[in-house]
């Protein structure tokens, strides 16, 4: 009976030590399970990423035309939209050509810078080119920039194909009023020589140079206004 006692005390501290065991595991993993539950509840209230501020990219331009064509031109009513001219050789370069059209109304003048000339006018629309004067004609069709046909002036006739010109080129010709002085006709060509014939005193010759910038032509010391080609004017030229 005297060593009871001990056997007691020993198997008494036994039985605590393993309750405490045992509340310590259980302590343990519940603290891991709080750990897990609060990292999961923290990963679903974390808000979504912020949507980008930053604007859309600009949607690419529309096409437009080439810089110096006409609006419209090639579609076979290019002669409808404002004013228009084309400028060139004819096949051969043995004359020169200018045409200037304005919605619809369209005129021309070709010459050989000699003595063969011809002014001409008419229509110009649903690409087709028909032109007449007193002194020739001129058939065609235009589009894409171009006017392509045949011209007649006095006995001769000429294939041609002539593009849009930018000003200067075109055609000109002396003031009406002043034409006891000067009767002369000109193509301004795109590389800015000019190709003209002049009439004084009933003879037929070389147009001499004008000032394309003043619009002047000096004859025997007096200055000779120079005008445009004007589909609209009452006279067609």
């Amino acid at each position: 009976m005297k060593f009871k006692a001990p056997l007691v005390t020993l198997g008494a501290g036994l039985v605590v030590a393993g309750v405490l065991y045992t509340l310590n595991v259980d302590l343990s993993n519940d603290v891991e399970k709080n750990k897990a539950a609060a990292n999961q509840a923290a990963t679903t209230a974390a808000p979504a990423p912020a949507a980008s501020t930053q604007p859309a990219a600009d949607p690419p331009p529309s096409s437009a035309p080439a810089s110096g064509t006409p609006a419209g031109d090639g579609s076979g009513n290019a002669a409808q939209q404002g004013t228009v001219t084309y400028a060139g050789a004819v096949d051969g370069g043995a004359a020169s050509l200018a045409i200037v059209v304005n919605n619809g109304k369209a005129i021309a003048y070709v010459c050989d810078g000699k003595k063969v000339e011809a002014w001409l006018n008419g229509t110009m629309a649903n690409g087709q080119v028909d032109l007449t004067g007193a002194k020739g004609s001129l058939k065609g069709t235009y589009g894409g920039g171009q006017v392509k046909g045949t011209v007649t002036a006095a006995t001769k006739s000429w294939g041609f194909t002539v593009k849009v010109a930018a000003p200067p080129s075109g055609l000109y010709r002396s003031a009406a009023s002043l034409r006891n002085k000067l009767d002369a006709s000109w193509v301004v060509l795109p590389d800015g020589r000019q190709v003209g014939v002049q009439t004084r005193n009933g003879e037929t010759s070389e147009a001499p140079p004008f000032d394309v910038n003043s619009r002047t032509a000096t004859v025997d010391g007096t200055k000779v206004p120079i005008e445009a080609g004007n589909p609209n004017a009452s006279s067609g030229y």
